[in-house]
């Protein structure tokens, strides 16, 4: 399997809507490609980790590039992996990261995240500052 992070810039004029549209589709999707993982807002930018099968989630990192929500899309970490830091979820995803420590905590699955990408994420968090309500 493999996992995959990146980052991009999202639109500015993103409103909660859109990321109700983004979570609905990805969930679809990834539960029918087989793939799980966590998307992030902080406010400015996106980070997702997505992981499963390779052709799958390269697929899908394509059609995420595609996509006018958002841009400058790069990837932070690629690697293979034997079990899944999400696994359970399409898509996890919580729009309020105000007490992150805990979230986080949640996010990683009961302890099971990988420290790197624990940290990863928290400085991904941190760099939003306290995350905005979607317009």
């Amino acid at each position: 399997m493999l996992s995959v992070i990146y980052v991009s810039v999202a639109d500015p004029l993103l409103s909660t809507t859109d990321i109700d549209a983004i979570l609905v589709a990805a969930r679809r999707n990834n539960a029918r490609d087989e793939l799980s993982g966590a998307l992030i807002y902080n406010g400015h930018n996106f980070m997702q980790l997505l992981e499963g099968p390779a052709e799958s989630v390269d697929t899908c990192l394509a059609t995420i590039a595609g996509d006018a929500r958002h841009s400058g899309m790069v990837e932070i970490r690629r690697r293979q992996i034997e079990v899944r830091e999400f696994a359970g979820w399409s898509m996890l995803y919580d729009r309020n990261f105000g007490e992150y420590d805990a979230n986080l905590a949640r996010l990683a699955v009961n302890g099971r995240i990988d420290p790197q990408d624990e940290q990863m994420l928290r400085n991904f968090i941190a760099l939003g500052g306290r995350p905005p309500t979607c317009r």
